[in-house]
């Protein structure tokens, strides 16, 4: 039985706080921090404080339904950060469409206070 391209199934990475839209291809996520320098009252160091930045990512959505819009939250189900379950879209981009679904590029980042 040879195996045909129709566009039926789906495939990319299981997360289903994306189900909604579709199905993930791709998933980026950039964690990034801040370093203060902290000097004592003559201007010497005396010491370095680590302060996270914003954790944002990036995906590639598989639609068959509703397409994604800027400001949808989004549902980080499979532990992709501690930081916070919950993503904001900041940017939706239309890739391509094939066969039965739609191809979006997404970016946001992860909600810190929830």
């Amino acid at each position: 039985m040879a195996i045909t391209a129709d566009g039926d199934q789906l495939f990319g990475v299981s997360e289903t706080g994306f189900a909604s839209h579709g199905v993930i291809e791709n998933f980026t996520l950039n964690l990034t921090s801040n370093r203060v320098d902290i000097n004592d009252s003559n201007g010497e160091p005396a010491g370095t404080a680590i302060l996270p930045a914003r954790a944002e990512f990036t995906a590639t959505l598989q639609v068959t339904g509703t397409a994604p819009d800027v400001g949808d939250d989004i549902s980080l189900d499979s532990g992709f950060t501690t930081l916070g379950e919950t993503g904001i879209l900041t940017s939706v981009e239309l890739s391509e469409t094939a066969a039965d679904y739609q191809r979006f590029s997404v970016s946001g980042y992860i909600k810190i206070n929830e």
